[in-house]
């Protein structure tokens, strides 16, 4: 603990001021390192950090860890789905990691074939009567021509930027708009499948390639063309990994737990986190700050920003994701899925996406089960009520255009899933990117003792965040 003592000796002044700041009686307790955000990136880190030897306390917002992960026990089958994270990509020590932890892991099965679903534009209630879309063969065609273009860019861009060129050597693909991509390798048959996995960055079509190749990198492309494994738990519910992370970390987790100050500096950090039940404050000294959560301003307000990460962390964009599992008698009575396409993809081609804010396709989360699934997307500014608005007005909009059966009355929806997948799908423009943008995004790591992990510095991938982790966590301790 002498890295501890010496960090307290030289921001004793910093801590002293920060507690005379709080106007009720806090816990001061002190750490090695403080990870903020119990996701992905952040329960790995403090696993990895623990490994190492290091006192870590991890502050999670929710009651449990995993982020996006929403296993989901259907009360009418009693059957558990996972709603956020699907599968686990064969990709470092994934199965080291399931393993230690004791959770049995198989390799995800081929997805069966299901019945075409029904096309709407949900907005109008309008039927898409003459899209068919691209046949199977085409879509394995094309992405195998992904996946192969997208190899070339694998080590620049998965687990992370570690590897990425000089601002003046980016690789003109990257800095294409996807549907110039797409037009370039004649992939357009690959855009529905592209958008089915990565959707939650809006209409792909309109981005740079660099972000959608990170939301869909040469790893997913060879998982979906089979040529790479995926792993799903054996009990069916992918949570059961982050309760055992949960276990293996004890009193170190510090849930339903929020930073609300912080003073930080090159020799240390002191943040001040609060319960949310109990409304208890405490001070958490440590000589090294994580952070597993979007770095965006508006959430790093508590971060005492200077004016180079500010410059840095405001050109982000963002878009959000909200995921539901929701029921209405008139969704009870329709036998597909619900697919949501604009109208113009009448044309029949495969290039045509809604965009946000949008709700994805509406499915039942089970065979026989009552209720429905759906996500819906937007910027980062669509909070859950919108999100959960927005969605009752494109089923009543479907109810009223009788494309679902049932009166307005049986549209209004009773909700069983609410999650907030957050900030997500972190980028910037082809000429931020051009100005060196990545150059100063990771020259902020260990700045004020501060790092950063998370899907913004990463991929938007559960075990590529692990990765990511493993080349991080080493620079932390300095090794």
């Amino acid at each position: 603990m002498s890295s501890i003592k010496q960090a307290l000796v030289k921001t004793s002044g910093l801590l002293a001021a920060l507690a005379a700041s709080e106007n009720s009686n806090v816990n001061v307790v002190t750490t090695d390192t403080l990870v903020i955000g119990g996701g992905a990136g952040g329960a790995h880190a403090a696993v990895r950090l623990t490994d190492y030897g290091q006192d870590v306390i991890l502050v999670e917002r929710e009651s449990i860890l995993g982020g996006a992960v929403d296993s989901f026990t259907d009360p009418t089958t009693g059957r558990t789905s996972d709603m956020g994270v699907g599968d686990f990509t064969d990709y470092g020590n994934v199965t080291g990691f399931f393993s230690r932890f004791n959770v049995p892991i198989t390799h995800k099965p081929a997805s069966a074939s299901s019945a075409a679903p029904r096309r709407f534009d949900f907005s109008t209630g309008q039927a898409i009567t003459n899209y068919s879309g691209p046949s199977q063969a085409d879509v394995h065609a094309a992405l195998e021509q992904y996946a192969a273009v997208a190899e070339k860019y694998e080590d620049i861009l998965v687990p992370g930027y570690w590897n990425f060129p000089n601002a003046s050597d980016i690789p003109e693909d990257l800095l294409l708009n996807f549907g110039a991509f797409v037009e370039k390798y004649n992939i357009s048959a690959a855009l529905p499948t592209i958008f089915q996995i990565a959707g939650a960055m809006g209409r792909v079509v309109d981005k740079e390639v660099l972000p959608v190749m990170r939301a869909f990198p040469a790893q997913t492309a060879r998982t979906v063309l089979g040529t790479q494994k995926s792993y799903v738990t054996v009990s069916g519910r992918n949570q059961d990994l982050y309760d055992a992370v949960g276990e293996f970390l004890g009193d170190k987790v510090y849930y339903n737990t929020q930073a609300i100050s912080s003073v930080r500096s090159d020799a240390g950090v002191a943040v001040t986190v609060q319960d949310i039940n109990t409304g208890q404050k405490t001070i958490i000294q440590a000589s090294n700050l994580v952070l597993g959560i979007a770095p965006d301003p508006s959430k790093f307000s508590i971060l005492d920003l200077d004016d180079t990460e500010l410059g840095v962390f405001s050109k982000f964009q963002y878009t959000r994701e909200h995921i539901f599992v929701m029921s209405c008698p008139s969704l009870a009575q329709t036998n597909t899925s619900l697919a949501n396409l604009p109208y113009s993809a009448n044309d029949n081609t495969a290039t045509h996406f809604p965009d946000y804010n949008f709700t994805g396709t509406i499915s039942r989360v089970s065979a026989n089960s009552t209720l429905f699934h759906t996500a819906i997307v937007g910027d980062k500014f669509l909070d859950p009520e919108s999100a959960k608005a927005k969605l009752q007005s494109d089923i009543q909009t479907l109810v009223g255009a009788h494309d679902l059966p049932g009166s307005s009355s049986e549209a209004q929806l009773e909700y069983h899933l609410v999650s907030d997948h957050g900030f997500m799908h972190a980028r910037v423009t082809a000429d931020e990117y051009k100005a060196g943008f990545i150059q100063d995004l990771m020259a902020l790591q260990g700045r004020r003792s501060t790092w950063y992990t998370g899907s913004a510095f990463s991929a938007n991938w559960q075990t590529m965040l692990w990765e990511y982790n493993e080349i991080l966590v080493p620079k932390i301790l300095g090794r």
